[in-house]
């Protein structure tokens, strides 16, 4: 089996999309940087569209905690995507980010997070690996070199990203936006072709199915409803995900719709639908396990464009006596945790 791509002056470039955004946090806002609590170490990998040959798959890994005594955080974000894993990787792409962020009390009850990351992207392009009509004539592949040529294969460029993050007790409301400085990525020396801006807008509301008596703060979270809608947007394509996530701990639940029903599809035959998405998660001691499976409700069959999903979440205890700090009026105290789900 093989397939052919077609290379020009001018392509679209788009960001890799999630199942489980709010496991890879620094990847949907830089403004959640240091917003947990205390230190956090989130690990995700995602195999898409398993069941064709120029599949695409995911890996990333960050760490952020908050530095409570300045009101900031800091983090750091690995993240490589991988084109082609079932016919040899055709294209990869290599990022490293740094991130910084400050928040403020709005109120009593609010706060206002504000998130900056920097760092670069190197783009990898197996060119050679890839078959064009000028290789095949009647008899089948010639195996003769192609006259289509590029410049380099690989590119570097800076990557500038931003964002922000408003939340309470129980609700939170964040706009994001990746690649502010649109770098080149041509493989061509005068090729004009940009890396486009992403940027999302994310909410939620989270239900607590227990109350919080005094002296019973650290049960809060165990049972919840999360209520949650993700809207992103990368150059002509955008992406709405709604869902909502069951905490029954240490049970996590969850399934969410993904498309734009309302929107015109590009085959005027079909519905703007892309997925229904099905969560599972453990949460045993300072881990949180999930899985999610994307059952495919557009264009592709099943067995071609069915996605898996894993994280893997790690609460660390930097900060472990800072309710007693708090209660004394110490500084040094972590910062309000933000009321995203771990999934």
């Amino acid at each position: 089996m093989f397939f052919t791509f077609f290379i020009c002056l001018t392509t679209n470039a788009q960001d890799a999309h999630l199942s489980q955004y709010y496991a890879a946090p620094l990847y949907l806002n830089p403004a959640l940087v240091g917003t947990a609590g205390d230190g956090r170490v989130n690990l995700n990998y995602r195999n898409q569209w398993v069941g064709i040959p120029s599949n695409y798959s995911t890996f990333m890994a960050s760490f952020d905690t908050p530095i409570p005594s300045k009101n900031i955080g800091v983090g750091v974000t690995l993240h490589e995507d991988v084109m082609g894993t079932n016919s040899g990787a055709l294209m990869d792409r290599f990022v490293m980010n740094v991130s910084g962020g400050y928040n403020f009390k709005v109120s009593k009850e609010y706060t206002l997070s504000f998130g900056l990351q920097l760092g670069f992207e190197q783009s990898s392009l197996g060119f050679y690996k890839l078959l064009f009509g000028d290789q095949i004539d009647d008899d089948g592949i010639t195996g003769d070199p192609t006259k289509d040529k590029v410049d380099r294969e690989s590119k570097i460029y800076p990557d500038v990203s931003t964002g922000a993050v408003f939340y309470g007790k129980d609700f939170w409301f964040g706009m994001s936006f990746y690649h502010l400085n649109q770098p080149k990525i041509t493989r061509y020396y005068n090729g004009q072709d940009y890396l486009p801006i992403r940027y999302s807008v994310h909410a939620g509301y989270r239900i607590p199915l227990t109350y919080r008596w005094h002296g019973a703060v650290g049960n809060y979270d165990d049972r919840t409803v999360s209520f949650m809608m993700h809207y992103q947007s990368q150059g002509k394509k955008d992406q709405l995900s709604t869902g909502v996530n069951l905490n029954y701990k240490p049970i996590i639940l969850g399934v969410w719709y993904r498309g734009l029903f309302v929107k015109d599809n590009e085959d005027p035959t079909q519905f703007n639908h892309d997925s229904i998405v099905f969560m599972s998660g453990v949460q045993v001691k300072r881990f949180t396990i999930g899985y999610s499976f994307d059952h495919p409700i557009g264009g592709l069959q099943f067995a071609e464009g069915n996605s898996h999903e894993l994280s893997v979440r790690y609460d660390l205890n930097f900060y472990p006596n800072y309710r007693k700090k708090k209660k004394k009026g110490k500084v040094g105290v972590p910062t309000d945790k933000c009321p995203i789900p771990n999934l």
